[in-house]
């Protein structure tokens, strides 16, 4: 046998299928040409702008992770920092108790305040400053209430007294002031008659 009778003889063992039956059935046809070119405008329309916002959120993700590195190493030691604030506390009360001991030009008084000096001009490098408080208007994003005290002298909100000092790392408040806040006055309170 050839090659051409085996071909012959394969397509006749082949099964026929039906007129009508198999791929034609399977996907239907659209009805028109127009109809197949409106429906693939639309997906392609629906596939841009899907691209877009994607896009658009991809960058915005790339702009956020930026900003929150350059955040992360600006703020990188203020734990260090806050740790090291309960020491000038200390160190400001043990100046307080030997001003009370001592005579100003005392060599010990004078060296305690150099050195804290020196603490907060090398805190200072790293962007941290003292909040100030006496006698400014009480806002919450600085100070931290802990009573209100009737005065006749300061209006209402005002700090009277700063109990602990406060701190910013680079405008930021790492801890804020402990303060006494001025309260109105009390109205005088009648004598009850008898």
């Amino acid at each position: 046998m050839t090659r051409k009778e085996e071909r012959k003889s394969d397509d006749q063992d082949l099964p026929q299928e039906p007129a009508g039956s198999g791929a034609d059935q399977a996907a239907p046809q659209p009805a028109s040409a127009a109809d197949d070119a409106a429906a693939l405008r639309t997906e392609r329309d629906d596939l841009l702008a899907r691209l877009q916002r994607v896009s658009a959120d991809y960058l915005n993700y790339q702009k956020r992770v930026q900003r929150e590195l350059a955040q992360g190493r600006e703020f990188a030691n203020e734990e260090l920092i806050k740790s090291l604030l309960p020491m000038l506390d200390d160190m400001e009360r043990a100046m307080a108790a030997a001003r009370e001991n001592h005579a100003p030009d005392d060599p010990l008084l004078v060296g305690m305040q150099l050195v804290h000096d020196k603490a907060l001009e090398a805190l200072g490098r790293f962007g941290v400053s003292v909040i100030e408080a006496a006698g400014k208007k009480f806002d919450p994003a600085l100070h931290s209430a802990l009573m209100r005290q009737p005065s006749d002298d300061a209006p209402e909100g005002t700090v009277l007294q700063e109990v602990q000092k406060g701190y910013q790392l680079k405008g930021r408040t790492i801890r804020p002031s402990s303060v006494i806040v001025a309260a109105a006055p009390e109205p005088p309170q009648d004598e009850p008659q008898e």
